[in-house]
């Protein structure tokens, strides 16, 4: 067997997206051509361990917030050069920065092709030039730009591409705990406003796409969804393949949640009953026939309600 010929490093690879992405590349025709280096907070943990012992491909122990050490740890492991670089990032204040700070390292280290896991804001057209009032999807926005810029302005012999993809909701953020009951009261709260949501497990499969065929992905955006309904719609769903309803958090408390957090979580719902994403579920999946819906991803996931 032939050596992988093309290095990639991924951000966030024990996350629910990178992790995604590394399933999906290593099964894929052609993934044993890349070797991939997941960049995790602690090489100790579980996750980290289990990634280590994948063929094609190595942990790097390290923080977004300095990337330079981690293309350094790279180097000296003789993994490089690294053709391929997977930003995700957890939304927090310093959002924008890190983005910047990783596009700037992808450039410093002849990276040719940079996949950015931002957001929707409104569908293909709109998103390129709606920041939003949302403050993660504002930073999103900003970090598009300056990909953007970075890689027109690249060297011709080292030209850097790009590849932008814009999710909605993660179908992964309904969870059996306090979060997963809140996000999904305040879900019940838009009534009959729809919502889009998408699969990890289908992000994954497009980052990797975006790797494993830069000629068709090169410098474009996508929006991706796989289902746009209602929270009554999805119960539902639930109902079906759990057999019980879909669990809520107290009314008052998520009301409080986006008082409270009116910067962040207020402002997003507000934008979804207000505004919205505008990703289009048919071109999705005429892009990825598999893409699930709400009603496969609850059939795939219910185990953590039927424990119950």
């Amino acid at each position: 067997m032939s050596s992988p010929t093309k290095t990639i490093v991924v951000t966030g690879a024990t996350g629910k997206q990178g992790g995604a992405l590394i399933d999906a590349l290593l099964a894929a025709p052609g993934g044993a051509n890349f070797h991939v280096v997941a960049v995790t907070r602690s090489s100790a943990g579980p996750r980290a361990q289990a990634l280590a012992t994948r063929p094609n491909v190595s942990v790097v122990a390290g923080d977004i917030d300095d990337p330079e050490a981690i293309f350094a740890q790279i180097a000296a492991s003789g993994k490089g050069p690294v053709w391929g670089l997977y930003i995700v990032q957890v939304n927090s204040d310093a959002e924008e920065a890190q983005g910047r700070a990783l596009v700037d390292a992808a450039t410093a280290h002849g990276v040719r092709h940079v996949v950015y896991s931002s957001s929707d804001r409104g569908g293909p057209v709109k998103s390129a030039g709606n920041p939003t009032r949302v403050k993660n999807f504002a930073a999103k926005f900003h970090i598009e730009k300056y990909l953007e810029a970075v890689a027109a302005g690249s060297a011709e012999a080292t030209k850097m591409t790009y590849t932008i993809l814009r999710p909605v909701t993660f179908f992964d953020n309904l969870t059996n705990d306090v979060h997963g009951r809140g996000f999904a009261r305040m879900w019940e709260q838009m009534g009959d406003r729809k919502l889009q949501m998408v699969s990890t497990r289908d992000i994954g499969w497009f980052a990797a796409q975006a790797f494993l065929r830069p000629e068709v992905y090169t410098n474009v955006a996508l929006s991706l969804v796989g289902d746009e309904l209602t929270q009554a719609e999805a119960d539902l769903a639930f109902r079906q393949a759990v057999g019980a309803p879909m669990p809520l958090a107290p009314c008052p408390v998520a009301s409080a949640v986006k008082f409270f957090l009116k910067g962040t979580v207020g402002d997003m719902f507000r934008w979804f009953e207000e505004e919205g994403y505008g990703g289009d579920v048919a071109e999705c999946r005429r892009l990825h026939p598999q893409m699930q819906d709400f009603k496969s991803w609850i059939s795939a996931n219910k185990g953590q309600w039927a424990q119950q």
